[in-house]
């Protein structure tokens, strides 16, 4: 299993400690608003997946949306946290920590910073972007006292890392069988992106039914979000949420699939209604 990421790309969320940024019944803004913005995805909200090694559930993902309090203003973090369970976590234990940070406005990506810990493996790694300067500034944190890696390159005005180019993708009305073309930051470099629609299709969920949801096939060189290495297989809900309501890919070792599980947080729609009660 080790050549695979479980991320999410996703609170029930255990996080690795708090910041006073975000402990729960303060403003550490000092009561400045939050920008009033029209997103593409609500603040608050929790999708919960499934994460299934051929017909075995091996993990659980989720992601998560709030509003924090970084360098004297507002921004919207995107977390997603994904951990091994029962027997995959005794034989290959994963437990990553992945975030962005975005502008509330612009949805473009402020700083990105992932901790991977999979087995052996460990990665700790952050992006920061200069959107002044036009440039990416990654860190490759090291154990004991190896030196830290640092690295910078020039980044375009519609750069994103993955998880920020995720949820920015949430405004797009896509179609069907269409070509999409984007620009994406994995790691120290700057990848193209090539994202081809196909049909609807019905996606079948636990906690909501047959989903119609368009089926697009993302092609690109990098590791993945949900996977490190294959060929991945997306599908998107048609409402207004554009939720990713399936994820399949073929890996050297086996079919990984994620099934979207709930969907919590602010709203009164479908999503909302049917989640699956405590």
């Amino acid at each position: 299993m080790r050549k695979f990421l479980f991320y999410p790309l996703i609170c029930l969320l255990i996080l690795p400690g708090l910041s006073a940024a975000e402990v729960p019944g303060e403003d550490p803004s000092g009561g400045v608003p939050k920008p009033e913005v029209d997103l593409p995805f609500p603040v608050g909200e929790v999708l919960e997946y499934t994460i299934y090694w051929g017909w075995i559930g091996v993990g659980t993902s989720h992601a998560t949306t709030s509003w924090k309090w970084v360098d004297d203003r507002w921004m919207i973090s995107i977390r997603f946290r994904t951990r091994t369970s029962g027997i995959a976590e005794r034989l290959y234990s994963v437990d990553d920590n992945v975030e962005t940070l975005i502008d509330a406005e612009t949805l473009k990506p402020i700083r990105f910073t992932t901790v991977l810990k999979a087995g052996s493996e460990f990665r700790d790694e952050e992006t920061v972007f200069d959107w002044e300067n036009m440039k990416a500034h990654y860190t490759r944190r090291r154990r004991g006292d190896r030196e830290d890696e640092h690295k910078s390159y020039p980044i375009q005005p519609e750069t994103r890392d993955l998880v920020s180019f995720m949820y920015f993708m949430r405004k797009t009305d896509f179609e069907e069988n269409e070509k999409y073309e984007f620009e994406v930051v994995v790691n120290d470099k700057l990848y193209e992106l090539e994202v081809n629609s196909r049909e609807y299709e019905r996606v079948n969920l636990a906690n909501y039914g047959r989903i119609r949801s368009l089926r697009m096939d993302p092609r690109a060189s990098f590791e993945g979000v949900f996977v490190r290495r294959g060929e991945m297989v997306v599908w998107i809900s048609e409402d207004e949420r554009r939720i990713l309501t399936k994820m399949e890919a073929d890996t050297p070792f086996a079919n990984i699939k994620l099934l979207l599980r709930n969907v919590r947080g602010p709203g009164e729609d479908d999503w909302i209604k049917n989640a699956e009660k405590d």
